[in-house]
């Protein structure tokens, strides 16, 4: 049972790594703290923006550094009596460069990927201590996407190995796909101290489950404040407050409850800056031969990424 439950938690992580969408999404170092702005004065008039969507174009560049860590507590109980506990550390880091080679129709068809930085921390990994490199740190990779379906080859156009190729899959499964925070916010005029409520069919896509995750019961974003553009961000930004709750039900046990904040490019929707945290549990029943089991694992998720976006010459083409 206390391989299953790393495996469970281990799903979540990874689906949350996965957060950005669009052709990229990119980074400042995580922790980075969001620059407080003033907000609209009493009596004043709410500030207010429109957002806005750019395509994308061979050339764009983005840089994204993330980070997860998630302390973990089991234990299972046998008949009222606690026969197991343990502690854990869950953690992976990574920084990676997206440059779109090729585009269709606004999408990223083709893109090259540097993994700058690549680490991961598992109990279920040969050194559950260690913050262990990956093999795909320091490596570049092609990933060409028609439709749904995404290839990953590198840079000579060979299928890397097999352990290679998972994990650049994982981490760039959303490149090339529509942006779902677009679909949501586009056109839209959001005054600061407005809510806006997620839909639930929308959750799961723009965070990233592909598993499933129990009932959403509350994702909300308010807008804090407005950023403009400056010496150090070329973009203004809108910073929302987050917070998301997800219970558990028939399809998974799993329990999360996240608040922090999501910042957004106001003229293309891309995603800034994610700072996420609070507690992920699950629980659960077995009833053997040797009598009850109770199954439970829990600890505090904290999530960061941050990202920025620029320009490069390639050679590249934009199919029609």
């Amino acid at each position: 049972m206390r391989g299953r439950a790393a495996i469970v938690i281990a799903l979540v992580l990874l689906a949350l790594a996965v957060v950005p969408h669009g052709y990229a999404q990119a980074g400042e170092p995580p922790g980075t703290t969001l620059r407080a702005t003033p907000v609209t004065p009493p009596g004043a008039a709410p500030q207010t923006v429109r957002f806005q969507q750019q395509p994308t174009q061979a050339g764009d560049r983005a840089v994204q550094s993330l980070a997860i860590e998630l302390g973990l507590t089991t234990r299972i109980t046998q008949s009222g009596q606690i026969a197991h506990e343990s502690q854990s550390t869950m953690r992976r880091e990574q920084r990676r460069t997206l440059e779109v080679l090729e585009v269709s129709e606004g999408r990223a068809t083709k893109t090259r990927a540097t993994f700058d930085y690549s680490r991961r921390q598992s109990p279920e990994g040969p050194h559950p201590a260690e913050l262990a490199r990956q093999p795909i740190e320091g490596k570049s990779y092609l990933a060409i996407r028609i439709g749904d379906e995404l290839s990953i080859t590198d840079l000579s156009g060979a299928v890397p190995p097999a352990e290679e190729l998972k994990l650049v899959a994982e981490s760039l499964e959303n490149v090339g796909k529509p942006n779902p925070l677009a679909s949501l916010l586009v056109n839209r005029q959001v005054a600061v101290g407005e809510r806006i409520f997620v839909p639930r069919d929308l959750v799961q896509e723009l965070l990233g489950f592909e598993d499933p995750i129990g009932a959403v019961r509350k994702f909300e974003l308010t807008l804090r404040r407005i950023e403009p553009a400056d010496a150090a961000t070329a973009a203004t930004r809108a910073v929302f407050d987050a917070a998301l709750l997800i219970v558990p039900n028939d399809a998974s046990p799993l329990s999360i409850q996240l608040a922090g904040v999501i910042a957004v490019e106001v003229d293309t929707c891309r995603l800034a800056h994610v700072e996420l945290k609070g507690p992920v549990q699950l629980s659960s029943i077995e009833r053997t031969r040797g009598g009850i089991f109770q199954y439970s694992a829990g600890g505090e998720l904290n999530l960061a990424i941050a990202s920025q976006y620029g320009r490069t010459e390639v050679a590249s083409r934009s199919a029609p």
